[in-house]
């Protein structure tokens, strides 16, 4: 910590720095508020056995508030609602409190402890806003504990904090009359893509990856189906998937149309993979493809794989949702698909096997993400935020 610098405090039950795109979020952010001249500290719900590490110059405090996730669904969500009292116990312990905290995820159990421990230490208060879920079934919508926890976080308690970062536009126009204190800063990252083939030296087959756990958010099914199908027209195209393994694959292939054979020369299952192992399937491929429903969940969020495709350099195929179409120009560092059809993206992948080799597009990623992607770039607004 640095003497005469104000100290941020990041927030949550969630894991770091391995806890997926949550934590990656977590440390663009921590990353920009260094930029603003910040001390920064991150309090994880993580279990641990080493109470503080350090992570790139960021200290780190598992908490051991995730201590019921091996409980049944309906138990640990109600469990759930004690969340959020070891993050209290270590706050108040603190001899120098932060000027402001900052809460990513832990909805209602967190915002109800943190809300008036903000206003008696005269700490600000800010809700990172990265999502909406949409519920299951109308039953979860009305019944569940924890989608009850989220609509009176969402709703209600986040519109009592004294500041607000969102993850996308969605979430800004919900909540821009209730804050004047409010920023949109998108997912940010960035690697050195120098150590990635260029698309001089790339020859066929085309690959294509996506990566991620699927769950309602990701239409698999439908980019599975769209490379089996380029294939059987003729074009010398591969699907890599990291996130799912060899065994669950069969739940995201057609059931009729393409032989086993096929479907095994085609599709290369990689199963879950370390992030930096991704990073370098992704990196090495020649798209990333990203098609998503739209519900509210979607357009609420903003994917974290657009902007590591990005800031690797490996263009990115992908249905309108959310904000890309701010950063996605189709033909220039992507292609845009006009829907999340089949019949559409096997027309998209086949204009992608032809763009294959244009560098440019995998120079106007890398621009895209540095333009718009880099930390460094939100210093300012998080200056402005905190003060």
């Amino acid at each position: 910590m640095t003497e005469g610098r104000k100290l941020v405090a990041y927030v949550g039950p969630y894991s770091f720095p391995n806890g997926g795109a949550a934590a990656r979020r977590i440390y663009g952010n921590c990353r920009s508020l260094q930029y603003a001249g910040y001390d920064v500290v991150v309090s994880s719900g993580q279990l641990s056995d080493t109470p503080i590490e350090d992570y790139n110059g960021i200290p780190v405090v598992s908490l051991n508030e995730r201590r019921h996730e091996n409980l049944p669904t309906l138990l640990k969500h109600l469990m759930y609602f004690s969340a959020g009292k070891n993050t209290i116990r270590w706050l108040e312990s603190l001899e120098r409190k932060p000027d402001a905290v900052i809460l990513y995820s832990g909805y209602s159990p967190y915002l109800i402890r943190l809300l008036p421990w903000a206003r008696k230490n005269n700490v600000k208060l800010i809700f990172d806003a990265v999502e909406w879920y949409d519920p299951p079934g109308l039953v979860s919508k009305f019944l569940s504990p924890y989608f009850l926890n989220i609509e009176l976080a969402m709703r209600v308690l986040i519109k009592r904090c004294d500041g607000l970062i969102v993850i996308s536009e969605y979430l800004r126009k919900y909540y821009a009359p209730h804050f004047k204190n409010i920023i949109k800063v998108p997912p940010t990252a960035s690697f050195d893509a120098n150590g990635f083939a260029s698309s001089a030296e790339r020859h066929e087959p085309v690959t294509f990856v996506y990566a991620g756990t699927p769950g309602n958010k990701d239409s698999l099914s439908s980019i599975v189906s769209a490379v089996l199908s380029a294939h059987d027209a003729g074009r010398n195209v591969e699907l890599h998937i990291a996130g799912i393994s060899r065994e669950k694959l069969s739940e995201y292939t057609p059931s009729t149309g393409f032989s086993q054979a096929v479907i095994d020369a085609v599709v290369k299952c990689h199963g879950v993979l370390s992030h930096s192992d991704t990073v370098d399937l992704v990196g090495r491929s020649d798209y990333s493809v990203i098609i998503r429903p739209n519900i509210r969940s979607v357009q609420a969020g903003f994917p974290t794989k657009f902007v590591e495709s990005m800031a690797l350099g490996t263009p990115v195929v992908a249905n309108i949702t959310s904000d890309l179409d701010t950063y996605l120009v189709d033909g220039v560092n992507g292609l845009v698909c006009p829907d999340s059809d089949v019949d559409s993206l096997v027309k998209v992948i086949d204009r992608a096997v032809d763009l294959a080799l244009d560098g440019a597009l995998r120079a106007k990623a890398k621009e895209t993400a540095d333009a718009y992607f880099s930390p460094e770039n939100y210093a300012k607004e998080f200056k402005n935020l905190i003060g």
